[in-house]
């Protein structure tokens, strides 16, 4: 089996664990020894059955009683009941710390032991009682002897029989297995007084012998107790030190046992969610086939950071609406679901709706402004988190070209300028760029397709000789881009890649060769833009890479095939 290594401890659970160590380089947590009795009394938690060794297809159910002795407080809080085998169903309060359910006995009819557990949830660490049953199990074990011998089946310390083997020496003795107990010793003893005796393979399947008590989810960072329980085949409480756990992606730290059977551990949360569950896996030392494995989910922390994002820049006027979305982050940057805010709109509770794709968002209706600076409010608190959003209210009923900007899905910039290669080379650059910006979430961000058309001449070095040589460059490229807006202008930049496709023209001793190549194009740019009445003009600087292929002539340009541009453009949006 494939086995994760460990990553270091995060800062947090050094800080918490205090003076116990966390080195060490074993890929396992193995329990100690049991915890120091110095101190206060610790709560003591017990179990027991109404018949403590119950027979599986005899005894369907039996009664489970829960008490809690030297309690932190009285009443305790319902506790939490996890079974290895079977069940346990209707648990109801007989007194203050007094507890009983139905243990209900599991169907698979095979002698087996069963741990139950119950957890008392408590700060800063659970409490827990656990109780071990041996669920014996009847059956009927068939072998062959002597006609008419006197048959006695021995089972663990217990004689069955005995009976009188019929005449075709098939005998069926009906027994009670504990378990542990793999094989019977059969006796049997003629009608001449010979004895022999014979194993019987009572044929016992392998039952689960381990219990995970873990949590049922961990936040990010946190540092959270669990136990792992285990039990002999007889159902006698195995060595707590045998236990190893190894958790995957993090470390654990052994904190010893308080009851037999019992080893418990402390687990360290990754602060970065990367996975949504966290995989943890415990077997006995020595025994590889004694094994069991659970699965965490991991969840965000508390929220620490809250944002209000409005879809637009101004409410114009009572009969305008505006979605503001609602997003949520930990203080480990993990995003949370930010539908369980309270959100007040101008001081009155509101009522937080989904997108179609799940976005958690509220809606905000206009008004009549009450002065000239008048302004919705939206106030929204998570955890330990809080937002504030003003949207300006006008009562002007043409908008300002920045504001239609800002609102503007997509974009066409036709851009005309001049390229330099920091050497020789220099030529013209004719780009179309079309934006489409559908996030309202993530105003001015943009993905975007470019095409563009480059026209150089240099000299250069060719099969032929010192040759005059025209290239027409045709690159396309996927771009992103964000944009900001600053009053009346704006600015922003972007980054591309693509392909790039290419033709040349060498004149070399009054011969003119052609040729053709291709390679990959990348671009990064800044831009700088002025609004207009209808459109705005655009300023931009953007380096072009384009690294070609050999051409089909034979030639080669070594290094990059663009370079420098600087252009001027139109921008139009809707």
């Amino acid at each position: 089996m494939k086995r994760a290594q460990f990553k270091r401890v995060h800062p947090i659970a050094l800080a918490a664990i205090g003076l116990m160590s966390l080195g060490g380089t074993s890929r396992f947590a193995q329990a100690g020894g049991t915890a120091s009795a110095a101190g206060p009394a610790h709560p003591r938690v017990s179990l027991s059955l109404a018949d403590p060794s119950p027979v599986i297809g005899v005894t369907g159910e039996t009664e489970l009683r829960i008490e809690i002795a030297d309690p932190p407080q009285s009443p305790m809080a319902m506790p939490r009941i996890v079974c290895s085998a079977g069940q346990v169903e209707d648990l109801v309060r007989e007194g203050p710390n007094t507890f009983t359910a139905r243990y209900i006995l599991p169907a698979s009819r095979f002698p087996q032991p069963a741990i139950v557990v119950a957890e008392f949830a408590h700060s800063p660490w659970p409490i827990r009682g656990m109780a071990s049953i041996r669920l014996r199990a009847a059956a009927t074990p068939t072998f062959r002897t002597n006609p008419g011998a006197q048959v006695t089946l021995r089972v663990g310390d217990r004689d069955f029989g005995p009976q009188t083997a019929p005449a075709d020496g098939v005998v069926h003795v009906p027994v009670v297995v504990p378990p542990g107990v793999e094989s019977a010793i059969a006796r049997s003893v003629s009608q001449y007084g010979k004895a022999t005796e014979q194993t019987i393979d009572l044929r016992v399947p392998y039952s689960q012998r381990l219990l995970f008590v873990a949590p049922q989810t961990l936040a990010a960072g946190s540092l959270v107790e669990f136990a792992v329980y285990a039990v002999e085949p007889s159902g006698r409480p195995a060595n707590a030190s045998a236990i190893m756990v190894l958790a995957e992606g993090t470390r654990v730290q052994p904190l010893g046992s308080r009851i037999p059977g019992e080893a418990r551990f402390l687990v360290a949360a990754p602060a970065v969610l990367k996975t949504k569950t966290l995989r943890m896996e415990a077997l006995l030392k020595g025994q590889t086939t004694t094994l069991i494995s659970t699965k965490v989910a991991l969840v965000p922390a508390a929220v620490t950071g809250l944002r209000l994002e409005p879809e637009g820049p101004r409410l114009a006027g009572p009969s305008a609406s505006m979605r503001v979305f609602l997003g949520a982050a930990d203080a480990f940057g993990n995003p949370v679901d930010a539908s369980g805010a309270s959100v007040l709109v101008d001081g009155r509770p509101t009522e937080i709706k989904r997108t179609d794709d799940g976005a958690p968002v509220v809606f905000v209706q206009g008004r009549v402004p009450d002065h000239a600076h008048d302004a919705v409010r939206v106030e929204a608190v998570l955890d330990n988190g809080h937002a504030l959003a003003r949207i300006p209210i006008t009562t002007q009923q043409r908008s300002s070209r920045a504001e239609i900007d800002a609102t503007a899905r997509y974009a066409l910039v036709p851009r005309l300028g001049l390229l330099w290669n920091l050497g020789k080379q220099t030529g013209a650059v004719l780009f179309v760029d079309a934006v489409a910006y559908h996030a309202a979430r993530y105003p001015g961000f943009g993905l975007g397709l470019a095409l563009g058309l480059l026209e150089t001449w240099f000299a250069a070095e060719s099969r032929s000789g010192i040759s005059r040589t025209w290239l027409t460059t045709v690159p396309l490229l996927f771009q992103l881009r964000q944009q900001f807006l600053v009053d009346r202008a704006f600015f922003g930049f972007g980054a591309g890649a693509g392909m790039a496709f290419s033709f040349a023209r060498i004149h070399s001793y009054g011969q003119t060769l052609f040729g053709r190549s291709h390679g990959p194009a990348a671009d990064v740019g800044m831009e700088a833009g002025l609004f207009l009445k209808r459109g705005s003009l655009v300023l931009s600087l953007h380096y072009l890479l384009v690294q070609l292929a050999t051409f089909s002539s034979g030639d080669r340009i070594v290094g990059n095939a663009a370079g420098a541009t600087a252009d001027v453009g139109y921008r139009l949006t809707w």
